[in-house]
C-alpha cells in the first residue's frame, strides 16, 4: 500500500513507519484538543522493552504505511498495570504509555478500538491484560 500523511490516517490503525531509522510497526493514536489534534506513534514491534512503551509525537505529514493482517491477542493477568500493560475497563481496551516528553503528565492511555489518548483511567474498574502481536 502507499503511504499517506499522517493526518489522513484514522487513529486506531496499524502503521509501519521509520522511527530512528528502522521500519516499525505502530499504532497510529490522537489527542483531540478544543480546536486542535496532535498525532502520535505507539511503537509496537520492533520493542526493546515494554515498560519504557511511551508516545512519540508525530509530524502530520510524516508519511505513514496502512498496515493490514495484524492484530493483538490477550489474556488475564493479575497484578498492577505498568506502562506497557492492557486494560480492560467497561469503556474498552487501553494501553498504559509514558506520555510524550513536552506532556506534563507521566502517563497516559490509548483506546485500542479507536487510538484516542485519555490522560488518566485511575478511577476505572479494570482487569489487567498480557498482549501480543499477532499476524492475522
Amino acid at each position: 500500500m502507499d503511504s499517506l500523511p499522517a493526518w489522513q490516517v484514522d487513529a486506531g490503525r496499524f502503521v509501519f513507519a521509520e522511527l530512528d531509522g528502522d521500519r516499525t510497526l505502530c499504532l497510529k493514536a490522537e489527542r483531540h484538543g478544543k480546536d486542535h489534534v496532535n498525532h502520535f506513534l505507539v511503537a509496537l514491534d520492533p520493542l526493546a522493552r515494554r515498560d519504557a512503551m511511551a508516545l512519540c509525537y508525530l509530524d502530520p505529514e510524516q508519511p505513514l504505511f496502512p498496515a493490514d493482517g495484524f492484530s493483538l491477542a490477550f489474556v488475564a493477568a493479575s497484578g498492577d498495570p505498568q506502562v506497557g500493560d492492557v486494560l480492560e475497563t467497561e469503556a474498552g481496551l487501553w494501553l498504559k504509555l509514558r506520555d510524550a516528553a513536552s506532556s506534563q503528565r507521566l502517563y497516559c492511555f490509548v483506546n485500542l478500538a479507536d487510538g484516542r489518548i485519555k490522560p488518566r483511567l485511575d478511577r476505572h474498574r479494570h482487569q489487567k491484560l498480557e498482549w501480543k502481536l499477532q499476524r492475522i
